[in-house]
């Protein structure tokens, strides 16, 4: 389903910015994403909701607003498939599908905040050679009540990961992958296409691979120091649903990505570097001996441990 409208002459200048829906069984939370792209302070928008065979009624519900809403976009496109692919997938096709210069990727159950177009934008003219920006986020629950989260390990990671060249960002990240926030990643649509996309290999990790591929091709990634999303955390998202099934299956594709994106950027003759293949077995391949594990205190025969708190990225 696609629809053109004009945009205001006043606005021509402006680059067209695709928001990008993934939806999947998101029938209790898709309107309010889809609301939220709607309400952005920046009107150059094109809306794209790429569902990946939802078994509930997601598509019905996204077909009627997009009747009812679609004169606020420049452009819109409901792309469904006939069987579930993954998210991975399910970004490509709306990636394939877009004609904005930025992209915005949201979960049907995320929310953008009102001003989040607008200030990526806004970053992007005072830093002009970012193509990829992650922010903050505010996390909220099932209802959309603000969540009190503690961030520090993060926080600290800021300071060290983003105020690096793209070459430095890759060896820290290989090191240490940490959740960069994500769901307010604003790309440029040439970068992710320069990258091939999303990997599909990977169902739950996508976003930590294409830190690899971004970083990979000297590209920078930048930080933008404003809440710009609010990311909802529940028991049934993928990245926090906890059950054993889905917690093995999360363990074995970080498996994956160390041998396919992180150990080729190590170097075994780097005593910190392989520490990280110690630090690896020891959170995915470690079952405990006769019951018991002693993880707390295996982990402080890491070299990589005590590289980190001098750094002052953990404490002791």
């Amino acid at each position: 389903m696609q629809k053109m409208v004009v945009v205001n002459n006043t606005e021509c200048n402006n680059p067209l910015v695709s928001i990008i829906v993934v939806t999947y069984n998101s029938s209790n939370f898709v309107l309010e994403a889809l609301e939220s792209a709607k309400d952005q302070s920046y009107k150059k928008v094109e809306l794209i909701v790429t569902d990946d065979c939802s078994t509930d009624n997601t598509r019905e519900i996204c077909k009627k607003w997009i009747e009812q809403n679609e004169q606020r976009f420049v452009r819109v496109t409901l792309i469904t498939s006939e069987k579930n692919t993954g998210i991975p997938a399910n970004c490509n096709r709306g990636i394939k599908t877009c004609k904005g210069e930025w992209l915005i990727f949201i979960a049907g159950d995320d929310v953008l905040l009102e001003n989040c177009i607008h200030d990526n934008l806004s970053f992007v003219k005072e830093n002009p050679n970012a193509k990829f920006i992650s922010s903050k986020v505010k996390n909220i629950n099932e209802v959309g009540e603000l969540l009190n989260t503690k961030r520090s390990l993060f926080d600290a990671f800021i300071k060290f990961y983003f105020n690096q060249s793209a070459i430095k960002q890759l060896k820290i990240y290989s090191r240490r992958p940490v959740f960069l926030n994500s769901p307010t990643f604003f790309i440029k649509r040439e970068l992710i296409v320069a990258v091939d996309y999303f990997d599909e290999m990977f169902k739950i990790h996508e976003d930590m691979c294409l830190i690899y591929r971004v970083n990979g091709i000297n590209e920078k990634v930048f930080f933008l120091d404003k809440n710009t999303v609010k990311y909802r955390i529940h028991e049934n998202a993928i990245s926090r649903n906890m059950k054993s099934s889905l917690e093995t299956r999360r363990n074995e594709e970080k498996f994956l990505v160390f041998n396919k994106y992180r150990k080729k950027h190590l170097s075994i003759l780097n005593l910190i570097d392989l520490s990280i293949y110690y630090d690896t077995w020891l959170e995915l391949r470690y079952k405990g001996f006769f019951g018991l594990k002693g993880v707390r205190i295996l982990k402080k025969l890491s070299l990589f441990y005590w590289y980190l708190i001098y750094l002052n990225i953990i404490k002791r």
